[in-house]
């Protein structure tokens, strides 16, 4: 992000890109930003036009706004380096005039380095020497409206005069006078050639006084004639440019004086800084001094605290020792305590295990019995409600699986849920994914006493995935209240909360089994009973 983004100009930017950028650099920036857009002849080709739509799109398109960035942080670099390491004051003083900077060629890089500095005042005083500097030197113009620009490094080259052209003098002139602004502006011409075009105007010769032969000699003097004149006006233009950079380069020589000036004063007051440390110094020396007699005083006061100190450490490190030694006591006397509970916890798990072992054992051996009594015996035990079981896999394996990273054990789930009670059937619901074979998983739960349904994973267009069972568990639920008495739900998923309430309104019994921390608490409150699954149910 620019730090002085919202404080310059789209055509103050468009300055600093033209002076750190050279034509065909702009012109790739261009490129690489999108800015060029059709080809036309090179002649409508303006490096200020093209560096005003950069900095024009450097406002508005983040894309832009990287390119440009990183292209003038690597033009300014040097010129960033010499700012960091200065101040505030210093860069006040020694880059104070934009006047100065211009001269040197340094002041597109400078301001640039100014602008992007993260000390505000750095900042501030950047932009002061862009405002300097529109005051000094009027702004381009911006590029007119419906333009279109091309590379000059692609352009072909325009077509040279046919032979039977001849050039026009007045045309060379003014395009010397439109690259030496400076020099037109400053002193006045004393050429009469440059004051009066009419000398550069030559009388067309009648066709009807010569002969062909004639006009052709006559024409081809003419055209020796006119390079002779170019040639003069180019020698001219590189006098004169000799003289400009003479000019500038006296300019840049007084500036440099009045810097030298300034810093001189700069370095003045700076030894009088130092002069008025050095006599800090000299009393700091005599305060030094009498705080060292100070601590000779103390010395003595210094060594009796020494002698408590040492004493103080000695009954410490007893007192240490008899809170070691009680540490140590506590934590064979928790150890004992952990033991104990630990075989506590043990023995009764065991014991639970071996209840749920004789209760499955009664309930076979009761329906052994049932099945030899003869045809129409009940295998349903007396007396014990009717219950059904309905297990949403999908919703048990991803909560076991995201909070402790292991799986449901959902043999041991369906004994601990059933009891001692009738069992009219078990639901599976699973969802089958192509890339994952759950045949073996499948097999398992069907040999231990669950129904199983399930359904392919279904992709939609947008890629993602919709695979649930809670409309099939709802339907299947409904179907068979009559035959239930009480109906087991294995999900800890809210959308079941109004199903529930349909249950307990025709006089069944709802229980719910799931993780807690997976159940919503909208079921759990609406649940006759609820079955908070453990870290004992997991493998």
């Amino acid at each position: 992000m620019f730090p002085a983004k919202g404080h310059i100009a789209t055509h103050q930017l468009a300055w600093i890109i033209t002076d750190c950028c050279g034509e065909e650099e702009i012109i790739r920036m261009a490129n690489q930003c999108g800015v060029l857009h059709d080809t036309q002849s090179r002649t409508e080709i303006r490096k200020d036009w093209i560096a005003y739509d950069l900095a024009a799109c450097f406002f508005d398109a983040a894309v832009t706004e990287d390119i440009v960035s990183r292209h003038l942080a690597k033009k300014a670099e040097q010129a960033a380096r010499r700012v960091q390491f200065m101040d505030v004051q210093e860069i006040r003083v020694f880059l104070r005039s934009a006047d100065q900077l211009r001269s040197e060629g340094e002041l597109g890089e400078i301001l640039w380095a100014l602008l992007v500095d993260s000390r505000e005042d750095v900042q501030q005083h950047g932009q002061r020497l862009l405002a300097d500097h529109d005051q000094s030197v009027p702004a381009s113009p911006p590029p007119p409206e419906g333009r279109s620009y091309t590379s000059s490094l692609d352009t072909p080259q325009e077509s040279e005069q046919s032979e039977s052209s001849i050039p026009d003098p007045s045309t060379s002139l003014h395009h010397n006078r439109d690259e030496e602004p400076s020099l037109e502006s400053t002193e006045p011409s004393t050429d009469p050639l440059a004051s009066d075009p009419e000398y550069l105007k030559i009388t067309p010769i009648p066709e009807t006084d010569l002969a062909p032969e004639q006009r052709a000699k006559l024409s081809d003097e003419l055209k020796q004639n006119q390079q002779q004149i170019n040639k003069l006006y180019s020698a001219l233009s590189e006098l004169k440019n000799g003289y400009t950079v003479l000019q500038n380069e006296n300019d840049r020589l007084k500036q440099r004086i009045a810097t030298l000036v300034d810093e001189k004063k700069f370095l003045q007051n700076r030894e009088a800084l130092y002069q008025e440390s050095e006599l800090r110094i000299d009393r700091l020396s005599h305060e030094n001094r009498s705080l060292k007699q100070d601590v000779e005083k103390f010395s003595n006061q210094l060594c009796e605290f020494h002698e408590l100190q040492a004493q103080k450490e000695k009954i410490t490190g007893e007192l240490k020792s008899v809170e070691e030694m009680a540490y140590h006591s506590q934590q064979v006397l928790e150890q004992i305590q952990s033991n104990f509970y630990s075989q506590f916890s043990y023995l009764q798990g065991v014991n639970e295990e071996y209840k749920t072992v004789i209760t499955r054992a009664r309930q076979k051996v009761a329906s052994l019995s049932g099945q030899r009594s003869g045809a129409g015996a009940s295998r349903m035990l007396a007396g014990q409600p009717r219950v059904g079981v309905f297990v949403d896999v999908q919703n048990m394996f991803y909560a076991a699986k995201d909070r402790y990273a292991r799986r449901l054990d959902y043999i041991k789930l369906l004994d601990l849920i059933v009891g001692p009670r009738n069992l009219v059937a078990a639901y599976a619901y699973v969802v089958q994914i192509p890339e994952i074979n759950q045949a073996g998983f499948l097999s398992l739960l069907e040999h231990n006493g669950y129904t199983i349904k399930s359904k392919d994973l279904r992709m939609r267009g947008d890629g993602s995935a919709k695979g649930d069972w809670d409309v099939g568990i709802a339907i299947d639920i409904v179907s068979m209240l009559d035959a239930l008495d009480i109906v087991i739900l294995a999900s800890g998923d809210g959308d079941f909360c109004a199903l529930a309430e349909l249950i307990k309104q025709h006089g069944k019994r709802i229980e719910v089994a799931a993780f807690e921390h997976n159940t919503s608490m909208d079921l759990q409150r609406i649940a006759d009973q609820f079955f908070p699954i453990g870290d004992e149910m997991l493998i």
